[in-house]
């Protein structure tokens, strides 16, 4: 049972996870971004909260509970998938017929997000600009998301205020 009518999906890597610290780390020290702890917090009080996250399925579960956020997020939103671009059919299915509902993704790599938009209008994207993939990651021609930013806590008064 949700609480409210707003849905937060966030990618894992880069988004929350700090994937340069793991690699710098030798894979060892699984980490979040600072500002994560708080905004999950936050959102959490006006929306429920899930993954939209590829890569394999144990590993990403187990980036969550090594960091302590897995308890943020609600089972019926976690979609941890190895492809995304192949899993945007059924996500935007799931989350068209909650026709109540208003849906945020948050995550890193912008070319996902012209992709699952042009399938689901109503998505409120919002690309975070920062990891691995931030420097390389060129504008898209045509597509512009409805949100950039830099960090996490600027995403809370956007979701709030929508």
């Amino acid at each position: 049972m949700t609480k409210s009518k707003k849905i937060v999906l966030f990618d894992i890597d880069n988004t929350l996870f700090n994937t340069l610290r793991f690699k710098s780390t030798n894979f060892e020290i699984f980490s979040i971004y600072e500002d994560v702890i708080e905004t999950l917090t936050d959102l959490a009080t006006i929306a429920d909260l899930g993954i939209f996250s590829e890569g394999d399925l144990a590993f990403q579960k187990q980036k969550l509970l090594e960091t302590n956020i897995e308890n943020y997020f609600l089972k019926e939103h976690m979609h941890i998938v190895p492809e995304k671009i192949a899993a945007i059919e059924a996500l935007v299915k799931k989350y068209k017929s909650q026709n109540d509902a208003q849906v945020f993704l948050i995550d890193d790599k912008l070319p996902i997000l012209p992709v699952i938009k042009k399938h689901f209008p109503s998505i409120f994207t919002i690309w975070i600009k920062r990891g691995e993939h931030a420097p390389s990651q060129a504008p898209i021609e045509g597509f512009t998301p409805d949100a950039e930013i830099v960090s996490l806590q600027e995403a809370v008064p956007l979701i709030k205020n929508k």
